[in-house]
């Protein structure tokens, strides 16, 4: 009963969720979001969520909601800046014990960045495996599995938000707008899916290189979240903590290839909220002099049309671009490692899976992929 949830109110607008969250936990009422458990054979509609509360508050979260009626014009409330001002982090999590670390970054990014969080959980389909010819008698065995893996799902929630709040200062987590929502399906399929309906900012996801339990690499859900999705990814990984520094430190891996400067107006787009230091670094493993000319103009180009930042270019040379990149990071004391996902620049053979997997295994620091 403690982790059973039972739905009270259908959103269609993500305003209207946010809004009637943070009143319903105002008075002590956790909320969450999911459009699993409803009647079966109704009609999916991907705009339309449940909102959920733990059974034993569902009486008092009722009360709550009538008196809402009668203080709020609640069509009016999708026109609320407060909610449709703030930028959009969309966080999937496995709920391991060590996700509370990767909620807690993220948790640092979103107040710096004037942001909410949408913390996305997604649990396996028992239905994926199902044959294409089946029987009735197998039919009602899918109804009881999917039943059974959506309450399983609903109580590692429940129980992964309440180890959450217990680690998190109050004044932190009461700071920011949080939301839980939980899918069942394939991991890198339901996030790209989330960000065509939710257009989150930044997709923050944490890196390990070991194996997970269920005997999954991590680092491959990750790496075909990058591939399909067009938003900016922050791999962080899973020990790192948001230090909220004055000023950061970013190393931009630049190929030469961006002449329109659009790959920089993104990253600076990105990091507006941070007061920064970002350092184009070319990494030469050819000993090529006609870069260093091209970084020559670059600088100059940079102190023409870029003044107002602290932007410089430099070449560093190493004969393997994932050592010299971990070398300049330790250099320059680098906070973030960015990377554009440019199709055909020399920098898109990053992106195939060996080079990919080896760097987001191996840096210490959080790398920024944003696509332009």
């Amino acid at each position: 009963m403690e982790n059973q949830l039972v739905t009270i109110l259908r959103i269609s607008t993500p305003q209207l969720g946010s809004f009637v969250k943070d009143k319903l936990e105002e008075k002590g009422i956790e909320v969450f979001f999911t459009n699993e458990g409803k009647v079966p054979g109704e009609r999916y509609n991907p705009d339309e969520v449940l909102l959920k509360v733990k059974a034993r508050q569902s009486e008092k979260a009722i009360a709550r909601l009538l008196q809402l009626h009668k203080d709020y014009d609640l069509d009016k409330v999708k026109d609320d800046v407060s909610f449709t001002n703030l930028r959009k982090i969309l966080l999937p999590v496995k709920l391991s014990e060590d996700c509370i670390d990767l909620c807690k970054y993220a948790i640092g990014l979103a107040l710096k960045e004037n942001a909410e969080i949408k913390v996305l959980y997604v649990y396996s389909d028992p239905n994926f495996n199902e044959p294409s010819r089946y029987t009735a008698s197998w039919e009602k065995y899918v109804k009881m599995e999917l039943k059974e893996a959506h309450q399983k799902a609903q109580q590692k929630l429940v129980e992964f938000s309440r180890e959450l709040k217990k680690q998190v200062p109050p004044e932190l987590f009461n700071a920011v707008k949080l939301h839980y929502r939980m899918l069942k399906g394939t991991l890198e399929n339901v996030i790209t899916a989330a960000c065509k309906r939710y257009n989150p900012d930044i997709i923050v996801m944490g890196t390990r290189a070991q194996k997970h339990t269920d005997g999954e690499f991590l680092g491959k859900t990750l790496i075909k979240v990058i591939e399909q999705t067009q938003h900016s990814v922050l791999a962080v990984p899973l020990a790192a903590v948001f230090k909220g520094k004055e000023e950061i430190n970013v190393m931009y891996s630049t190929d030469f290839y961006d002449s329109d400067n659009s790959s920089l107006n993104k990253l600076l787009k990105i990091l507006e909220p941070f007061k920064k230091k970002i350092y184009c670094v070319h990494i030469d493993m050819q000993d090529d002099p006609q870069h260093q000319e091209k970084v020559n103009e670059l600088n100059a180009m940079l102190e023409r049309d870029y003044s107002q930042y602290q932007i410089r270019c430099e070449l560093f040379e190493s004969k393997d671009m994932i050592k010299g990149i971990e070398e300049f990071v330790d250099k320059k004391n680098i906070d973030i490692i960015s990377l554009s996902k440019v199709k055909h620049s020399g920098l898109y053979k990053l992106f195939h899976t060996d080079l990919v997997s080896t760097l987001v295994a191996k840096a210490n620091v959080p790398i920024l992929i944003f696509p332009v």
